[in-house]
């Protein structure tokens, strides 16, 4: 079916007289009547009762509902082509850790949001085995993970690397430090023996958090096990304890940019412990596959986090 002999019914239906209809769609009567006539003969039906002044027949007033609609519908697929060849409009589909995505989607999206308001936003949370074969099967866009990301034919950026800390209740670093421990602050810790810990009580993520991992092989390597005293799957249960004094725990250095206060105010309950080695840093990245088409938005969004990531790191 032809849009403009569509429109032009609708023109007609409107001025309900051909030489009006004509003179505003810029053509001649002769046209316009033809326009109608090919529409009537595509459809079988007389949509006009012809006289001095047009009236619609019963089908032609059921046509110019479900024209109005149809031209409608033609308007709005016009304006979402030219939104999406504009690169105004399209799909962003993220894999993220549910960790991971409270630590920096904060500081991206809304960014994003911002310069790509109709860009819409699919987030697919879960662990790093699932974040990696949604890359690989297509079913997202960008996966934000700790490296190594080993997908086949994938591009990988890293983003940062961070370090582990020790969440340790003042109650206990001063109980085994006494007046040492304020020197230790001062000096960020350096030299600290974690092996004095050895006794103390741990609140630790369970097994398979990749938290729990590197921390386990670090703890294997200075050979001794933490006297743990409770395992949680939220992170934030752990922070949540040891802040109020039950134990230790472990907490990746990306997750306390809203904590830094805790390293500086004197009234705080927590020393924040940094670990020296390279066991316990890690590389957060994000990786897209290399071959195939990314939407400009896509691409705009790998751009915008490492230029984000990027400026943290400087």
């Amino acid at each position: 079916m032809n849009f403009r002999n569509l429109q032009y019914f609708l023109r007609a239906a409107e001025e309900k007289n051909i030489t009006h209809a004509a003179r505003k769609l810029f053509i001649s009567q002769q046209s316009l009547s033809e326009h109608i006539s090919k529409l009537e003969e595509e459809l079988g039906v007389t949509l006009f009762e012809r006289g001095p002044e047009l009236k619609l027949t019963y089908v032609g007033e059921r046509l110019a509902l479900l024209a109005q609609r149809i031209c409608d519908l033609e308007q709005e697929i016009i304006r979402e082509a030219d939104e999406i060849s504009d690169h105004r409009r399209g799909k962003l589909r993220i894999g993220i850790t549910y960790t991971c995505g409270r630590a920096i989607l904060p500081s991206l999206l809304p960014d994003f949001r911002k310069k790509h308001p109709l860009v819409e936003i699919r987030l697919m949370e879960g662990n790093s085995r699932q974040l990696k074969e949604w890359l690989e099967k297509g079913e997202t866009d960008v996966i934000i993970d700790y490296a190594p990301i080993d997908v086949p034919g994938t591009m990988v950026y890293p983003l940062l690397t961070e370090r582990l800390f020790l969440v340790c209740p003042k109650t206990i670093s001063e109980h085994l430090l006494g007046m040492d421990a304020a020197v230790m602050r001062r000096e960020n810790w350096k030299g600290f023996d974690i092996g004095l810990l050895r006794t103390q009580p741990f609140i630790l993520l369970r097994p398979g958090n990749r938290v729990r991992t590197v921390f386990d092989v670090y703890l294997e390597k200075n050979g001794y096990l933490p006297n743990e005293i409770l395992e949680t799957e939220n992170i934030e249960t752990a922070f949540s304890l040891a802040e109020g004094g039950m134990g230790i725990s472990v907490y990746p250095e990306l997750f306390l940019n809203n904590l830094h206060a805790y390293s500086f105010e004197e009234d705080s309950s927590l020393d924040l412990i940094p670990l020296y080695t390279h066991d316990t840093v890690g590389t957060l990245a994000i990786a897209f596959m290399e071959i195939g088409y990314h939407a400009p938005a896509v691409l705009d969004f790998i751009a915008m986090c490492r230029q984000k990531f990027n400026e943290v790191i400087k």
